[in-house]
């Protein structure tokens, strides 16, 4: 909870909502405060962005004690009963609840969208949804199916074949494709570079998947190919660190480096790249409508916090790691260190979290005035 909260606190489009008084919990219709809380239908009806609001307050109040969110647990576990309890639970499950909840709390007639998916109809939406574009093309007669969905962040598979690489870091990192290799580690290092590659590659469907070809009538063998239609205001990566095995009956976590960049450019897997690469120059109108829904927003994106897992599968401990005016810092529960960019590259990141680019550096000035 602690290292998602770090990272949600310091999301510059989420920061600037709650600190701008956008949701004032004072005047929440929803608001019941956290210390007047008596019964369980009262903690029921509680509003977590409220809860969220108190925490961003507290925050960025200046007090130098650390500050529990001991309360903010208590009001979640209300909303996601499944998880209430002292387990071990999963920093990216525990981010994606938060999101659903704020989502189902927040109603901004002024924002509501028609269309599902656009991501206008909560701040969370805002900040964090794009979507998804999947295209099925039947290998017998090429005939494609394109279906668009929504999502909060995007699952990614680590390279395959790549988990036993070793490799000693150099002191001396140099950049190549916008990511810092170390001078003699193994190629085999997995990257986010390839890890989206891989995410956005055609794939071909077994025979257990065949999907029905409208045009041949029948089911038939098929390519999948994923995109990204909508950027997001925030791009949220998961890092796929826990691998569970029906056939082999084993799950394991996979422990292997992850190279990432601090910049980050889309534009190569965005839905009209993926299109104008697949067709050459040829338009077509829904190469076109993917092309207004990109033009909206910049595809530069800065990293601004990593989520790190260290420990074993059934146990661990989460750690964030913030960039705040190009510092980083090490956000250990109540613990807070200046770490240097080699410690960060190291770490074995769970999350990443990328901001528009013009955002992050307007965040950086006003940092830099305050």
């Amino acid at each position: 909870m602690n290292s998602v909260l770090q990272a949600l606190l310091h999301a510059p489009p989420l920061r600037n909502y709650f600190l701008g008084d956008r949701h004032n919990r004072f005047l929440c219709p929803r608001r019941t405060p956290m210390r007047h809380r008596t019964t369980d239908a009262e903690a029921k009806a509680a509003c977590l962005a409220c809860d969220l609001d108190e925490i961003y307050s507290a925050t960025f109040s200046g007090e130098r004690t650390p500050y529990s969110p001991a309360k903010f647990l208590y009001s979640w576990w209300q909303h996601a009963t499944n998880l209430a309890s002292y387990e071990q639970q999963d920093a990216h499950e525990f981010f994606i609840s938060i999101l659903d909840h704020i989502h189902e709390n927040i109603k901004d007639d002024q924002h509501k969208s028609h269309e599902q998916g656009d991501g206008d109809c909560c701040i969370a939406h805002r900040v964090f949804s794009g979507i998804l574009r999947s295209d099925v093309t039947c290998t017998n007669c090429g005939f494609s199916s394109t279906t668009f969905e929504p999502c909060m962040d995007i699952s990614l598979d680590l390279d395959p074949g790549h988990n036993n690489c070793l490799g000693v870091a150099n002191p001396k990192p140099h950049v190549r494709n916008g990511e810092r290799s170390a001078a003699g580690m193994s190629s085999k290092v997995s990257t986010l570079m390839r890890c989206l590659e891989r995410f956005t590659r055609a794939e071909r469907l077994d025979a257990e998947q065949k999907y029905f070809c409208e045009r041949c009538k029948e089911r038939q063998e098929s390519l999948k190919q994923m995109s990204i239609r909508r950027l997001p205001l925030v791009s949220c990566f998961h890092i796929k660190r826990f691998e569970h095995s029906t056939v082999k009956k084993m799950s394991r976590k996979v422990d292997h480096s992850l190279q990432f960049p601090f910049s980050l450019d889309m534009t190569p897997y965005l839905s009209s790249s993926i299109l104008r690469s697949r067709y050459g120059n040829r338009i077509f109108p829904s190469e076109a409508c993917d092309s207004e829904a990109v033009s909206e927003l910049p595809s530069e994106f800065e990293i601004f916090a990593v989520i790190t897992h260290s420990g074993k599968l059934d146990a661990g401990h989460y750690v964030t790691y913030l960039r705040l005016n190009n510092q980083w810092y090490r956000c250990d529960d109540a613990w807070v260190t200046r770490v240097d960019e080699h410690t960060v590259r190291s770490s074995q990141a769970y999350m990443l979290f990328y901001v528009q680019k013009t955002l992050y550096y307007k965040a950086c000035e006003r940092g830099a005035a305050v």
